[in-house]
């Protein structure tokens, strides 16, 4: 089932318009099980009957579907951090196991591999903050309202400073975490001593 806002669109209309479900589906050519399957979201109209409804109802394409273009766009987007918060993971992953592969490879493979999940992890991080507007959104309501209306809300915003000086401490943290662990992986698995 497609649940896209485009079919509260078309109830809108044609019911603005005085149209019942069958003399809609006469004027643009289709049954009226096909009007009944937009308007309910199982089904998508396709592109040229989206444009003879914009004909019949005198309205532009964008007035139309304008909401179902912001919910794809926050459908790719969703996507992407997906991808990338997987990619991440995996180079934390990397990362640690490369510190424990010097154990049986080769200190210099071991450094590179070390080297390059860490700076590609640094890299899909830096990108994530960037493509996720990570200092202006503040809750997850806040990141619900960016995906439906594309606008950031005003009220209850953190200063930027804030949002950069938790950003810089959640990043100390994670180093001393991660200092931590490379310490203790070092001492007790790779036999390091000070």
């Amino acid at each position: 089932m497609i649940m896209m806002y485009v079919t509260k669109q078309l109830i809108h209309f044609r019911k603005m318009n005085h149209y019942t479900q069958d003399e809609l589906a006469k004027k643009i050519l289709v049954s009226r099980q096909t009007i009944s399957h937009w308007e309910t979201g199982k089904t998508y109209p396709d592109i040229q009957s989206l444009l003879l409804l914009c004909d019949l109802y005198n309205i532009s394409l964008d007035q139309l579907i304008h909401d179902d273009v912001r919910v794809f766009k926050a459908q790719s987007m969703l996507g992407k951090t997906r991808w990338l918060i997987a990619g991440i993971v995996l180079c934390i992953l990397l990362t640690y196991f490369s510190l424990i592969s010097m154990k049986w490879f080769p200190l210099l493979l071991s450094v590179m591999a070390l080297s390059i999940s860490t700076t590609l992890g640094v890299v899909l991080i830096i990108i994530l903050m960037t493509q996720t507007n990570f200092l202006q959104i503040n809750t997850y309501q806040e990141i619900l309202k960016y995906i439906k209306t594309g606008e950031i809300s005003s009220k209850s915003k953190m200063s930027v400073q804030h949002k950069i000086i938790l950003a810089i401490l959640g990043g100390f943290i994670g180093i001393a975490i991660g200092l931590t662990l490379t310490i203790l992986i070092g001492i007790y698995w790779l036999g390091w001593s000070f």
